[in-house]
């Protein structure tokens, strides 16, 4: 298994992970998703409403190297299309494996890395 689906499921083990589509769009709604993301093959309807969350809730959305059954199997879930973190750190992290395995994943983790040293400074000042 990858890093970057190794971190993913390490992410879940922590409870910062949300599956589906009412625990990412609630996620969204409520500005705690950090991270919103989609399967390979979701559809497009879904990756339609995952855009629409990501930019409604200010999160980044990327779609993953991974298909729908892969995801799935390794969330105990039959299948798995759509998916959210809600911790800035461990997004930017699982960004930054993506990265590094992907150079098309380098804007994203980019964009995380400056949000999170931007909230890192408002809780100092």
């Amino acid at each position: 298994m990858d890093k970057a689906l190794n971190f993913l499921g390490m992410c879940k083990k922590a409870g910062k992970l949300l599956t589906g589509e009412d625990g990412v769009s609630g996620a969204a709604r409520n500005g705690e998703a950090a991270l919103i993301m989609t399967a390979s093959d979701t559809a497009s309807n879904t990756t339609k409403k995952a855009l629409n969350l990501s930019e409604w809730g200010g999160a980044p959305h990327v779609r993953l190297p991974w298909d729908k059954d892969t995801l799935g199997e390794l969330l105990d879930k039959r299948v798995c299309a759509i998916l959210a973190l809600t911790d800035r750190g461990m997004a930017t992290a699982f960004a930054e494996k993506l990265a590094a395995q992907d150079p098309a994943y380098a804007q994203t983790a980019e964009v995380l890395r400056a949000a999170s040293s931007r909230k890192g400074r408002k809780a100092h000042d």
